[in-house]
Order: C-alpha cells, then sequence, then structure tokens
C-alpha cells in the first residue's frame, strides 16, 4: 500500500528541520533536502511499524479517507 504525506520544510543550505503535518510525533533534521526525505520515509515507516506492533488491547486500527480542501 502507497499513501502520502506531506513533509514541511523549513531551513537553508545549512541544515533544515522538518515534520509530517499528518504524523506531528515525527520531526526530522538533516543537511540536505535529500537526506530530509530519505530520513522521514524511515520515520514513517517506523512509526507505523511502532503502531501495528504495540497497540493498545482495546484499540482498533482503522483507515479512513477524508476530503480536505486544497490550500
Amino acid at each position: 500500500m502507497t499513501r502520502k504525506y506531506s513533509l514541511i520544510i523549513e531551513g537553508d543550505s545549512g541544515g533544515y528541520s522538518a515534520y509530517v503535518s499528518e504524523l506531528p510525533a515525527i520531526l526530522i533534521t538533516g543537511q540536505s533536502l535529500d537526506e530530509i526525505t530519505a530520513r522521514a520515509t524511515e520515520a514513517i515507516r517506523l512509526y507505523w511499524d511502532a503502531v501495528r506492533i504495540d497497540p493498545s488491547p482495546t484499540s482498533t486500527l482503522r483507515e479512513i479517507e477524508v476530503e480536505l480542501p486544497a490550500n
């Protein structure tokens, strides 16, 4: 399955920081845009692996789609 996420990047050639707006717990730093993108990809994979491995006994995971207006 493929999902798209928004990666909000701030900074300049001296260094970058970024976060995934749909998953606010994910914060990334790096020296280049390529490094930021690679780290974000790995962080998202790790996030979802952790959610699947260690859910609360009373939790239910349900995927939903929500249409939002484009900015």
